[in-house]
């Protein structure tokens, strides 16, 4: 990961923290409820499927980092958006609808939907923050 992209470029110090796996992740949550008392902006750098998007949206990330959506369109796949993370699209159909017409997520989520999605290793080309709220 490199903290240098045009992405972050307008941010003075944002949080990015890698949630990592039950072995590494364990501190995550509590980094997660500490900064969002500063109300300074956190980005959330991620698997792009169900699960992470609403692990972002669980730990009050400001934005997601991913691919732009022309890029995530084309390498976007059902093999990175298992069968196991149905249970995570129920919440995410009800924030696309609830969401304006011209919110930069509902394009994202509109992918989600189709059951498609993308291990965050596998992320190229240019990241850009995607609000969530």
């Amino acid at each position: 990961f490199n903290p240098n992209i045009s992405a972050l470029s307008g941010y003075a110090q944002p949080l990015i923290a890698y949630r990592g796996d039950s072995h590494y992740g364990g501190g995550f949550a509590h980094l997660a409820e500490v900064w969002r008392k500063t109300r300074r902006p956190h980005l959330y750098a991620g698997d792009f499927d169900a699960k992470g998007v609403t692990l972002a949206l669980d730990s009050g990330a400001t934005h997601l980092l991913l691919p732009d959506m022309a890029w995530l369109s084309q390498y976007a796949t059902p093999l990175h958006q298992p069968a196991g993370q149905l249970p995570y699209q129920r919440r995410l159909r009800q924030l696309h609808v609830s969401l304006p017409p011209q919110h930069p997520l509902r394009p994202y989520l509109t992918l989600l939907e189709k059951q498609r999605g993308l291990k965050q290793q596998w992320f190229e080309g240019e990241l850009v923050a995607v609000g969530v709220g």
